[in-house]
């Protein structure tokens, strides 16, 4: 039987998702669900996806002038409709 782990009792870096029904958990890969708690697969139909490592000194050169550079041509005018 699948049991959801308490949170901060685990490090998460991954998910594992069913084959079968697309059900998604997070998890560790060295511990592979027995079955899909959502539609009872076996564990053959988990498969595990581990977390990107993502560099966060990249988001880190961004403002809020970056997302407006290009609305003008993201507003809808009320002639569209």
């Amino acid at each position: 039987m699948l049991r959801m782990m308490p949170s901060g009792s685990t490090p998460k870096n991954g998910e594992w998702e069913c084959m079968e029904c697309g059900y998604i958990e997070e998890g560790v890969r060295t511990r592979r669900p027995s079955i899909c708690c959502e539609c009872g697969a076996p564990e053959k139909a988990l498969e595990f996806f581990p977390y990107e490592d993502h560099d966060t000194t990249a988001d880190e050169d961004w403002d809020a002038d970056d997302l407006d550079a290009d609305s003008s041509k993201h507003n809808v005018q009320e002639d569209d409709y």
